[in-house]
């Protein structure tokens, strides 16, 4: 059980890792294109096409290559860990949306990475427990993380 936490948390930092880049790549763009100077505010239309161009790359990250990839992202595949439902199926589109883009992204994104720090109080918890290790997400949307060959 020790192995798979491991994993998801590596898993989760290269993912984490690649989306910075991402993101950073992202703003470098915008400011290059745009003509605009760091340090300069940039307008609300700047603003506007920044962060559409991010939930896009999240997006493709969260939803459409765990679809290509079924249940993995690049993190996961490296890892060989990937999600599936609780009856080991794979996910359906409404389910990725659900469970990586709503409640991985968007809510540690609102709560300042809070939600990562209570899943990892959550995992550290139940593996203590030796219990299923379920992350919020997990519990929520009916999934688990198994290893894969």
């Amino acid at each position: 059980m020790f192995d798979i936490f491991l994993r998801r948390i590596m898993a989760f930092l290269v993912d984490m890792m690649i989306l910075i880049l991402i993101f950073f790549g992202n703003f470098m763009f915008m400011v290059t294109s745009l003509n605009l100077e760091i340090g300069n505010s940039m307008n609300l239309v700047e603003m506007i096409m920044m962060l559409a161009l991010q939930l896009f790359y999240v997006i493709i990250y969260f939803i459409y290559i765990p679809i290509k990839w079924p249940g993995q992202t690049i993190g996961k595949k490296l890892l060989k860990i990937k999600e599936v439902t609780q009856d080991g199926k794979e996910l359906t589109i409404k389910q990725y949306f659900q469970r990586d883009f709503l409640l991985k992204f968007l809510l540690s994104s609102m709560t300042s990475g809070f939600a990562v720090l209570f899943n990892l109080i959550l995992l550290t918890y139940q593996l203590i427990r030796k219990q299923e290790l379920k992350a919020l997400q997990d519990m929520i949307v009916k999934t688990k993380v198994v290893l894969t060959k």
